[in-house]
Protein backbone atom coordinates (compact mmCIF):
# COMPACT_ATOMS: atom_id res chain seq x y z
CA UNK A 1 0.00 0.00 0.00
CA UNK A 2 1.43 3.38 -1.00
CA UNK A 3 0.73 6.42 1.10
CA UNK A 4 0.62 10.06 0.19
CA UNK A 5 3.92 11.69 1.14
CA UNK A 6 1.97 14.39 2.93
CA UNK A 7 1.05 11.88 5.61
CA UNK A 8 4.65 11.79 6.63
CA UNK A 9 4.32 15.37 7.85
CA UNK A 10 2.53 13.86 10.83
CA UNK A 11 5.92 12.64 11.96
CA UNK A 12 7.11 16.12 12.77
CA UNK A 13 4.25 16.51 15.24
CA UNK A 14 4.31 13.03 16.71
CA UNK A 15 7.76 11.48 16.57
CA UNK A 16 9.27 11.34 20.04
CA UNK A 17 12.30 9.04 19.65
CA UNK A 18 13.67 6.50 18.31
CA UNK A 19 15.85 6.31 8.40
CA UNK A 20 19.05 3.40 -2.91
CA UNK A 21 21.64 3.24 -4.67
CA UNK A 22 23.14 -0.22 -5.16
CA UNK A 23 26.41 -0.78 -3.32
CA UNK A 24 29.64 -0.83 -5.23
CA UNK A 25 30.67 -4.37 -6.13
CA UNK A 26 34.06 -3.91 -4.49
CA UNK A 27 32.61 -2.94 -1.08
CA UNK A 28 33.69 -5.41 1.62
CA UNK A 29 31.16 -7.44 3.58
CA UNK A 30 31.59 -7.66 7.36
CA UNK A 31 33.15 -10.82 8.67
CA UNK A 32 31.52 -9.87 11.98
CA UNK A 33 34.75 -10.09 13.96
CA UNK A 34 35.87 -7.89 16.85
CA UNK A 35 37.45 -4.76 15.39
CA UNK A 36 40.91 -5.13 16.87
CA UNK A 37 42.01 -3.59 20.14
CA UNK A 38 39.73 -1.18 21.90
CA UNK A 39 37.95 0.90 19.58
CA UNK A 40 34.95 -21.23 32.79
CA UNK A 41 31.36 -21.46 32.64
CA UNK A 42 29.82 -22.07 36.10
CA UNK A 43 26.62 -23.94 36.97
CA UNK A 44 23.46 -21.95 37.51
CA UNK A 45 22.88 -21.13 41.17
CA UNK A 46 20.23 -19.44 43.23
CA UNK A 47 20.72 -15.79 44.13
CA UNK A 48 21.16 -16.75 47.77
CA UNK A 49 24.11 -19.07 47.12
CA UNK A 50 27.59 -17.94 48.20
CA UNK A 51 29.60 -16.05 45.62
CA UNK A 52 32.23 -18.52 44.36
CA UNK A 53 35.85 -17.58 43.98
CA UNK A 54 36.29 -16.44 40.38
CA UNK A 55 38.69 -18.05 37.97
CA UNK A 56 42.26 -16.78 38.06
CA UNK A 57 44.02 -14.84 35.32
CA UNK A 58 44.48 -16.69 32.03
CA UNK A 59 41.43 -18.98 32.33
CA UNK A 60 41.29 -22.18 30.29
CA UNK A 61 39.57 -22.37 26.95
CA UNK A 62 35.81 -22.34 27.35
CA UNK A 63 32.82 -23.61 25.45
CA UNK A 64 31.53 -20.55 23.60
CA UNK A 65 28.59 -22.27 21.93
CA UNK A 66 26.15 -20.58 24.33
CA UNK A 67 27.15 -17.20 22.90
CA UNK A 68 27.26 -18.19 19.25
CA UNK A 69 23.83 -19.86 19.53
CA UNK A 70 22.35 -16.39 19.07
CA UNK A 71 24.27 -15.77 15.84
CA UNK A 72 23.40 -16.61 12.28
CA UNK A 73 25.87 -19.16 10.83
CA UNK A 74 27.59 -16.56 8.67
CA UNK A 75 28.17 -14.30 11.69
CA UNK A 76 29.47 -17.16 13.84
CA UNK A 77 31.94 -18.49 11.28
CA UNK A 78 35.46 -17.45 12.20
CA UNK A 79 34.24 -15.22 15.04
CA UNK A 80 37.00 -14.31 17.51
CA UNK A 81 35.72 -13.78 21.03
CA UNK A 82 38.98 -13.38 22.88
CA UNK A 83 39.27 -10.11 24.75
CA UNK A 84 35.53 -9.43 24.93
CA UNK A 85 34.10 -8.84 28.39
CA UNK A 86 32.02 -11.79 29.63
CA UNK A 87 29.06 -11.38 31.97
CA UNK A 88 27.69 -14.35 33.92
CA UNK A 89 24.51 -13.12 35.60
CA UNK A 90 22.18 -14.97 37.98
CA UNK A 91 18.97 -13.00 38.50
CA UNK A 92 16.00 -13.75 40.74
CA UNK A 93 12.82 -11.70 40.55
CA UNK A 94 10.99 -11.04 43.80
CA UNK A 95 7.34 -12.13 44.25
CA UNK A 96 5.08 -9.60 42.62
CA UNK A 97 7.99 -8.48 40.40
CA UNK A 98 8.76 -5.68 42.86
CA UNK A 99 12.53 -6.09 42.67
CA UNK A 100 15.40 -8.36 41.83
CA UNK A 101 18.55 -9.72 43.40
CA UNK A 102 21.49 -10.89 41.39
CA UNK A 103 24.96 -12.28 41.33
CA UNK A 104 27.45 -11.28 38.66
CA UNK A 105 30.75 -12.73 37.54
CA UNK A 106 32.56 -10.49 35.08
CA UNK A 107 35.64 -11.54 33.17
CA UNK A 108 37.48 -8.43 31.97
CA UNK A 109 40.52 -8.30 29.69
CA UNK A 110 42.66 -5.17 29.59
CA UNK A 111 42.84 -4.24 25.91
CA UNK A 112 44.58 -0.95 26.61
CA UNK A 113 48.28 -0.16 26.26
CA UNK A 114 48.53 0.80 29.94
CA UNK A 115 48.02 -1.11 33.20
CA UNK A 116 44.74 -0.45 35.00
CA UNK A 117 44.48 -0.05 38.77
CA UNK A 118 40.67 0.14 38.86
CA UNK A 119 37.66 -1.05 36.89
CA UNK A 120 34.57 1.14 36.98
CA UNK A 121 31.03 -0.17 36.87
CA UNK A 122 27.98 1.87 35.87
CA UNK A 123 25.00 1.42 38.19
CA UNK A 124 22.55 2.98 35.77
CA UNK A 125 19.34 2.81 37.87
CA UNK A 126 21.01 5.11 40.40
CA UNK A 127 21.13 7.92 37.86
CA UNK A 128 17.46 8.25 38.77
CA UNK A 129 17.76 7.29 42.46
CA UNK A 130 16.86 3.73 41.59
CA UNK A 131 18.30 2.18 44.73
CA UNK A 132 20.72 -0.35 43.20
CA UNK A 133 23.15 -1.71 45.80
CA UNK A 134 26.36 -3.65 45.25
CA UNK A 135 27.86 -5.90 47.94
CA UNK A 136 30.36 -8.74 48.44
CA UNK A 137 32.67 -7.53 45.70
CA UNK A 138 35.64 -9.78 44.95
CA UNK A 139 38.62 -9.52 42.60
CA UNK A 140 40.18 -12.88 41.74
CA UNK A 141 38.51 -14.36 44.81
CA UNK A 142 39.68 -11.67 47.24
CA UNK A 143 37.22 -9.26 48.91
CA UNK A 144 37.73 -5.59 48.05
CA UNK A 145 36.12 -2.29 49.03
CA UNK A 146 34.61 -0.29 46.20
CA UNK A 147 34.70 3.48 45.82
CA UNK A 148 32.01 5.83 44.51
CA UNK A 149 33.69 8.71 42.66
CA UNK A 150 30.50 10.51 41.61
CA UNK A 151 27.55 9.81 43.83
CA UNK A 152 26.29 6.22 43.71
CA UNK A 153 25.85 5.67 39.97
CA UNK A 154 29.48 4.56 39.37
CA UNK A 155 31.38 2.02 41.49
CA UNK A 156 35.16 1.71 41.33
CA UNK A 157 36.61 -1.78 41.87
CA UNK A 158 40.30 -1.52 42.90
CA UNK A 159 42.92 -3.77 41.28
CA UNK A 160 46.01 -4.55 43.35
CA UNK A 161 48.30 -5.33 41.66
CA UNK A 162 47.24 -3.34 38.58
CA UNK A 163 45.97 -5.32 35.60
CA UNK A 164 48.67 -5.42 32.94
CA UNK A 165 47.95 -4.80 29.29
CA UNK A 166 46.58 -8.01 27.77
CA UNK A 167 45.85 -9.62 31.16
CA UNK A 168 42.46 -10.86 32.36
CA UNK A 169 40.79 -10.62 35.77
CA UNK A 170 37.62 -12.07 37.26
CA UNK A 171 35.24 -9.92 39.31
CA UNK A 172 32.35 -11.23 41.38
CA UNK A 173 29.64 -9.33 43.24
CA UNK A 174 26.06 -9.31 44.44
CA UNK A 175 23.55 -6.63 43.55
CA UNK A 176 19.93 -5.77 44.23
CA UNK A 177 17.52 -3.19 42.87
CA UNK A 178 13.81 -2.48 43.38
CA UNK A 179 11.61 -2.36 40.29
CA UNK A 180 9.46 0.78 40.28
CA UNK A 181 5.85 0.65 39.17
CA UNK A 182 3.97 3.36 37.33
CA UNK A 183 6.13 5.72 35.33
CA UNK A 184 9.32 3.79 36.09
CA UNK A 185 12.82 5.20 35.92
CA UNK A 186 15.28 5.87 33.15
CA UNK A 187 15.04 8.70 30.70
CA UNK A 188 11.92 7.12 29.20
CA UNK A 189 10.62 4.82 31.94
CA UNK A 190 12.58 1.91 30.50
CA UNK A 191 13.11 0.22 33.90
CA UNK A 192 9.61 -0.35 35.24
CA UNK A 193 6.63 -2.57 35.95
CA UNK A 194 3.77 -0.97 34.05
CA UNK A 195 0.34 -2.52 33.50
CA UNK A 196 1.72 -6.00 34.01
CA UNK A 197 4.71 -5.55 31.69
CA UNK A 198 8.16 -5.75 33.23
CA UNK A 199 10.98 -3.88 31.48
CA UNK A 200 14.47 -4.39 32.93
CA UNK A 201 16.79 -2.13 30.95
CA UNK A 202 20.20 -1.60 32.66
CA UNK A 203 19.37 -4.07 35.47
CA UNK A 204 22.97 -5.15 36.17
CA UNK A 205 26.30 -3.42 36.95
CA UNK A 206 27.98 -2.66 33.63
CA UNK A 207 31.69 -2.20 32.92
CA UNK A 208 32.46 1.32 31.72
CA UNK A 209 34.35 1.97 28.49
CA UNK A 210 38.02 2.87 28.74
CA UNK A 211 38.80 5.43 26.02
CA UNK A 212 42.17 7.00 26.91
CA UNK A 213 40.53 7.21 30.35
CA UNK A 214 37.53 5.61 32.04
CA UNK A 215 34.31 7.08 30.65
CA UNK A 216 32.31 7.61 33.81
CA UNK A 217 30.87 11.08 33.30
CA UNK A 218 27.24 11.55 34.31
CA UNK A 219 25.09 11.51 31.16
CA UNK A 220 22.32 13.96 30.38
CA UNK A 221 18.85 13.02 31.52
CA UNK A 222 17.59 12.87 27.95
CA UNK A 223 18.63 10.65 25.09
CA UNK A 224 20.47 7.37 25.59
CA UNK A 225 22.75 7.06 28.60
CA UNK A 226 24.83 4.03 27.67
CA UNK A 227 28.24 3.79 26.01
CA UNK A 228 29.25 0.13 25.96
CA UNK A 229 31.78 -2.25 24.52
CA UNK A 230 30.43 -5.28 22.69
CA UNK A 231 30.38 -8.10 25.25
CA UNK A 232 29.22 -11.68 25.85
CA UNK A 233 26.32 -12.63 28.13
CA UNK A 234 25.28 -15.81 29.94
CA UNK A 235 22.19 -15.14 32.08
CA UNK A 236 20.13 -17.33 34.39
CA UNK A 237 16.73 -15.87 35.26
CA UNK A 238 14.49 -17.25 38.02
CA UNK A 239 11.01 -15.71 37.79
CA UNK A 240 7.31 -16.60 38.01
CA UNK A 241 6.58 -19.44 35.63
CA UNK A 242 3.59 -17.64 34.07
CA UNK A 243 5.80 -14.96 32.50
CA UNK A 244 6.35 -14.83 28.76
CA UNK A 245 9.93 -13.61 28.41
CA UNK A 246 11.55 -11.63 25.60
CA UNK A 247 15.26 -10.96 25.94
CA UNK A 248 18.36 -10.12 24.03
CA UNK A 249 20.20 -13.20 22.81
CA UNK A 250 18.38 -16.54 22.74
CA UNK A 251 16.70 -18.75 25.29
CA UNK A 252 18.81 -21.89 25.66
CA UNK A 253 16.43 -23.62 28.07
CA UNK A 254 13.47 -23.21 30.40
CA UNK A 255 12.79 -25.45 33.38
CA UNK A 256 9.74 -25.27 35.66
CA UNK A 257 10.60 -25.33 39.36
CA UNK A 258 8.43 -26.72 42.15
CA UNK A 259 7.60 -23.37 43.73
CA UNK A 260 5.68 -21.62 40.97
CA UNK A 261 8.81 -20.27 39.34
CA UNK A 262 10.79 -21.24 36.26
CA UNK A 263 14.44 -20.92 35.35
CA UNK A 264 15.43 -19.51 31.99
CA UNK A 265 18.95 -19.78 30.57
CA UNK A 266 19.57 -16.85 28.21
CA UNK A 267 22.76 -16.11 26.31
CA UNK A 268 24.23 -14.23 23.41
CA UNK A 269 26.98 -12.10 22.03
CA UNK A 270 28.62 -10.02 20.91
CA UNK A 271 26.10 -7.45 22.13
CA UNK A 272 26.25 -3.87 23.48
CA UNK A 273 23.75 -4.50 26.27
CA UNK A 274 21.39 -7.06 27.77
CA UNK A 275 17.71 -6.49 28.44
CA UNK A 276 14.76 -8.57 29.62
CA UNK A 277 11.09 -7.73 28.98
CA UNK A 278 8.36 -10.00 30.33
CA UNK A 279 4.65 -10.19 31.07
CA UNK A 280 2.08 -12.85 31.98
CA UNK A 281 -0.23 -11.14 29.48
CA UNK A 282 2.00 -11.35 26.43
CA UNK A 283 0.88 -13.12 23.30
CA UNK A 284 3.30 -13.80 20.46
CA UNK A 285 3.29 -13.79 16.68
CA UNK A 286 6.15 -14.61 14.35
CA UNK A 287 7.38 -13.93 10.84
CA UNK A 288 10.34 -15.55 9.10
CA UNK A 289 12.69 -13.25 7.17
CA UNK A 290 15.19 -15.51 5.39
CA UNK A 291 16.80 -17.33 8.35
CA UNK A 292 15.85 -14.69 10.94
CA UNK A 293 12.83 -15.27 13.16
CA UNK A 294 11.05 -12.00 14.01
CA UNK A 295 8.78 -12.32 17.05
CA UNK A 296 6.27 -9.83 18.40
CA UNK A 297 5.27 -9.73 22.10
CA UNK A 298 1.97 -7.94 22.76
CA UNK A 299 -1.36 -7.95 24.58
CA UNK A 300 -4.22 -9.77 22.91
CA UNK A 301 -6.07 -6.58 21.99
CA UNK A 302 -3.02 -5.31 20.10
CA UNK A 303 -2.57 -8.30 17.78
CA UNK A 304 -3.40 -6.45 14.56
CA UNK A 305 -0.85 -3.73 15.31
CA UNK A 306 1.75 -6.30 16.33
CA UNK A 307 1.40 -8.18 13.06
CA UNK A 308 1.74 -4.92 11.16
CA UNK A 309 4.92 -4.12 13.09
CA UNK A 310 6.29 -7.56 12.17
CA UNK A 311 5.74 -6.73 8.50
CA UNK A 312 7.50 -3.37 8.81
CA UNK A 313 10.40 -4.88 10.73
CA UNK A 314 10.80 -7.60 8.11
CA UNK A 315 10.88 -5.02 5.31
CA UNK A 316 13.42 -2.97 7.26
CA UNK A 317 15.67 -6.01 7.74
CA UNK A 318 15.66 -6.66 4.01
CA UNK A 319 16.37 -3.04 3.12
CA UNK A 320 19.20 -2.61 5.62
CA UNK A 321 20.87 -5.90 4.77
CA UNK A 322 20.96 -4.81 1.14
CA UNK A 323 22.19 -1.32 1.99
CA UNK A 324 24.67 -2.00 4.83
CA UNK A 325 25.46 -5.69 5.31
CA UNK A 326 24.17 -8.72 7.21
CA UNK A 327 22.13 -8.64 10.41
CA UNK A 328 24.08 -10.82 12.87
CA UNK A 329 21.45 -12.67 14.91
CA UNK A 330 19.03 -15.54 14.39
CA UNK A 331 16.24 -13.61 16.11
CA UNK A 332 14.76 -10.12 16.33
CA UNK A 333 12.15 -9.42 19.01
CA UNK A 334 9.59 -6.59 19.11
CA UNK A 335 8.06 -6.02 22.54
CA UNK A 336 5.22 -3.66 23.45
CA UNK A 337 5.90 -1.78 26.69
CA UNK A 338 4.72 1.36 28.47
CA UNK A 339 7.87 3.33 27.63
CA UNK A 340 7.47 7.08 27.39
CA UNK A 341 9.57 6.99 24.23
CA UNK A 342 8.02 5.82 20.99
CA UNK A 343 10.67 3.11 20.79
CA UNK A 344 14.05 2.08 22.22
CA UNK A 345 16.74 -0.18 20.78
CA UNK A 346 18.56 -3.10 22.38
CA UNK A 347 20.62 -5.85 20.72
CA UNK A 348 18.26 -8.19 18.90
CA UNK A 349 15.33 -6.59 20.73
CA UNK A 350 13.38 -3.39 20.24
CA UNK A 351 10.65 -2.09 22.50
CA UNK A 352 7.77 -0.13 21.03
CA UNK A 353 5.31 2.01 22.96
CA UNK A 354 2.10 0.04 23.45
CA UNK A 355 0.05 3.20 22.87
CA UNK A 356 1.02 3.06 19.18
CA UNK A 357 -0.42 -0.39 18.48
CA UNK A 358 -4.12 0.42 18.31
CA UNK A 359 -4.24 4.12 17.44
CA UNK A 360 -5.00 4.65 13.72
CA UNK A 361 -3.87 8.28 13.99
CA UNK A 362 -0.38 7.12 14.96
CA UNK A 363 0.26 4.47 12.32
CA UNK A 364 2.68 6.64 10.36
CA UNK A 365 4.63 7.25 13.54
CA UNK A 366 4.45 3.55 14.44
CA UNK A 367 5.97 2.51 11.13
CA UNK A 368 8.76 5.08 11.18
CA UNK A 369 9.71 4.23 14.78
CA UNK A 370 9.82 0.52 13.95
CA UNK A 371 12.10 1.14 10.97
CA UNK A 372 14.28 3.51 13.03
CA UNK A 373 14.77 1.06 15.89
CA UNK A 374 15.56 -1.82 13.54
CA UNK A 375 18.27 0.37 11.98
CA UNK A 376 19.92 0.62 15.39
CA UNK A 377 20.87 -3.04 15.09
CA UNK A 378 23.50 -1.79 12.65
CA UNK A 379 24.18 1.65 14.17
CA UNK A 380 24.59 1.36 17.97
CA UNK A 381 24.85 -2.42 18.30
CA UNK A 382 27.19 -3.90 15.69
CA UNK A 383 28.85 -0.52 15.08
CA UNK A 384 29.07 1.14 18.47
CA UNK A 385 29.61 4.79 19.28
CA UNK A 386 29.64 7.19 22.20
CA UNK A 387 25.91 7.79 22.53
CA UNK A 388 26.47 10.35 25.28
CA UNK A 389 28.89 12.66 23.45
CA UNK A 390 28.40 11.79 19.77
CA UNK A 391 24.76 10.68 19.46
CA UNK A 392 24.53 11.70 15.80
CA UNK A 393 26.65 8.71 14.80
CA UNK A 394 23.81 6.35 15.64
CA UNK A 395 20.64 8.46 15.95
CA UNK A 396 21.03 10.64 12.87
CA UNK A 397 22.31 7.68 10.88
CA UNK A 398 19.34 5.57 12.03
CA UNK A 399 17.08 8.38 10.82
CA UNK A 400 18.85 8.45 7.45
CA UNK A 401 18.44 4.67 7.35
CA UNK A 402 14.71 5.18 7.93
CA UNK A 403 14.73 7.49 4.92
CA UNK A 404 16.31 4.68 2.88
CA UNK A 405 13.55 2.36 4.13
CA UNK A 406 10.81 4.71 2.94
CA UNK A 407 12.58 5.32 -0.36
CA UNK A 408 12.89 1.58 -0.96
CA UNK A 409 9.40 0.54 0.17
CA UNK A 410 7.35 3.51 -1.09
CA UNK A 411 9.51 4.94 -3.86
CA UNK A 412 10.84 8.44 -4.35
CA UNK A 413 7.63 10.05 -3.10
CA UNK A 414 7.84 8.12 0.19
CA UNK A 415 11.45 9.17 0.71
CA UNK A 416 10.60 12.79 -0.07
CA UNK A 417 7.72 12.69 2.40
CA UNK A 418 9.98 11.45 5.17
CA UNK A 419 12.54 14.18 4.46
CA UNK A 420 9.76 16.78 4.53
CA UNK A 421 8.89 15.56 8.01
CA UNK A 422 12.53 15.92 9.06
CA UNK A 423 12.56 19.48 7.68
CA UNK A 424 9.50 20.24 9.76
CA UNK A 425 11.08 18.70 12.82
CA UNK A 426 14.14 20.91 12.39
CA UNK A 427 11.82 23.90 11.91
CA UNK A 428 10.58 23.46 15.49
CA UNK A 429 13.74 25.35 16.46
CA UNK A 430 13.51 27.77 13.54
CA UNK A 431 15.90 25.63 11.45
CA UNK A 432 18.89 27.01 13.30
CA UNK A 433 22.18 25.75 11.87
CA UNK A 434 23.26 24.22 15.14
CA UNK A 435 25.88 21.46 14.76
CA UNK A 436 24.58 17.92 14.96
CA UNK A 437 27.89 16.77 16.48
CA UNK A 438 27.45 18.09 20.02
CA UNK A 439 27.08 15.99 23.20
CA UNK A 440 23.53 15.28 24.32
CA UNK A 441 24.03 17.59 27.30
CA UNK A 442 24.77 20.56 25.03
CA UNK A 443 21.24 20.63 23.62
CA UNK A 444 18.19 21.96 25.42
CA UNK A 445 15.56 19.22 25.37
CA UNK A 446 13.64 20.53 22.38
CA UNK A 447 16.82 21.18 20.42
CA UNK A 448 18.16 17.67 20.93
CA UNK A 449 15.20 16.13 19.14
CA UNK A 450 15.02 18.78 16.42
CA UNK A 451 18.75 18.89 15.66
CA UNK A 452 19.96 15.30 16.07
CA UNK A 453 16.79 13.57 14.81
CA UNK A 454 15.61 16.26 12.39
CA UNK A 455 18.65 18.08 11.02
CA UNK A 456 20.86 15.01 11.49
CA UNK A 457 19.47 12.86 8.66
CA UNK A 458 19.49 15.88 6.36
CA UNK A 459 23.28 15.98 6.79
CA UNK A 460 23.53 12.46 5.45
CA UNK A 461 21.31 13.43 2.52
CA UNK A 462 23.63 16.39 1.85
CA UNK A 463 26.61 14.01 2.05
CA UNK A 464 24.95 11.68 -0.46
CA UNK A 465 24.35 14.59 -2.81
CA UNK A 466 27.98 15.71 -2.43
CA UNK A 467 29.66 12.35 -3.11
CA UNK A 468 27.01 10.60 -5.19
CA UNK A 469 24.62 7.75 -4.43
CA UNK A 470 27.00 4.92 -5.37
CA UNK A 471 29.79 6.23 -3.15
CA UNK A 472 27.35 6.87 -0.31
CA UNK A 473 26.26 3.25 -0.47
CA UNK A 474 29.89 2.15 -0.50
CA UNK A 475 30.66 4.41 2.47
CA UNK A 476 27.94 2.90 4.67
CA UNK A 477 28.83 -0.68 3.76
CA UNK A 478 32.49 -0.01 4.53
CA UNK A 479 31.61 1.83 7.75
CA UNK A 480 29.71 -1.28 8.84
CA UNK A 481 32.32 -3.78 7.67
CA UNK A 482 35.35 -1.96 9.05
CA UNK A 483 33.91 -1.08 12.48
CA UNK A 484 32.02 -4.29 13.23
CA UNK A 485 31.81 -4.86 17.03
CA UNK A 486 34.08 -1.84 17.50
CA UNK A 487 33.40 1.79 18.40
CA UNK A 488 33.15 4.41 15.68
CA UNK A 489 34.26 8.00 16.21
CA UNK A 490 33.38 11.17 14.31
CA UNK A 491 36.97 11.54 13.10
CA UNK A 492 37.02 7.95 11.88
CA UNK A 493 33.75 8.38 9.99
CA UNK A 494 34.92 11.58 8.32
CA UNK A 495 38.24 10.01 7.32
CA UNK A 496 36.45 7.06 5.75
CA UNK A 497 33.98 9.35 3.96
CA UNK A 498 36.84 11.36 2.47
CA UNK A 499 38.68 8.20 1.45
CA UNK A 500 35.60 6.83 -0.33
CA UNK A 501 34.76 10.18 -1.91
CA UNK A 502 38.34 10.96 -2.90
CA UNK A 503 37.89 14.56 -1.78
CA UNK A 504 38.11 16.85 1.22
CA UNK A 505 34.76 17.13 2.97
CA UNK A 506 35.82 19.66 5.57
CA UNK A 507 33.41 22.36 4.44
CA UNK A 508 30.44 19.99 4.56
CA UNK A 509 31.31 18.68 8.02
CA UNK A 510 31.92 22.21 9.28
CA UNK A 511 28.50 23.33 8.07
CA UNK A 512 26.56 20.41 9.51
CA UNK A 513 28.51 18.46 12.13
CA UNK A 514 31.50 20.08 13.77
CA UNK A 515 31.14 22.13 16.96
CA UNK A 516 32.23 25.71 16.29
Amino acid sequence: MRRSPFLFLLLCLLLLAGCAAPPAASTPTPALLPAGPRPTDTPAASASAPVPAPTAVAPPAEDVSRYTAALRPRAATGLRLEGLTRYRLDVTLAPGLAGLIGRAEIRYTNREAVALDVIYLHLYPNLWDGGMTVTDVQVAGRPVTVSYPSGDDVAGVPLDPPLASGATVELALRYAVPVPSGDGIGNYGEFALQAGVLALAHFYPTVAVYDTAWRIETPALQGDVIFHDASLYDVTLIAPANLVVAATGVSLSRAVNGDGTATWRLAGGPMRDFNIVASPDYHTAQAQVDDVMVTGYFRAEDEAGARQALQWAGEALRVYEQEFGPYPYRELDLAATGTAAAGIEYPGLIVLADRLYSDPARQTLFESVTAHEVAHQWWYNVVGNDQVNAPWLDEALAQYSTYLYYRSVYGAAGGAGFLAAMDERWARVDSIERPIGLPVSAYPEGEYSAIVYGRGPLFFVALEQEIGAARMAELLRRHYAETVWGIATPAQFRALAEAVAGQDLGALFKKWVDPS
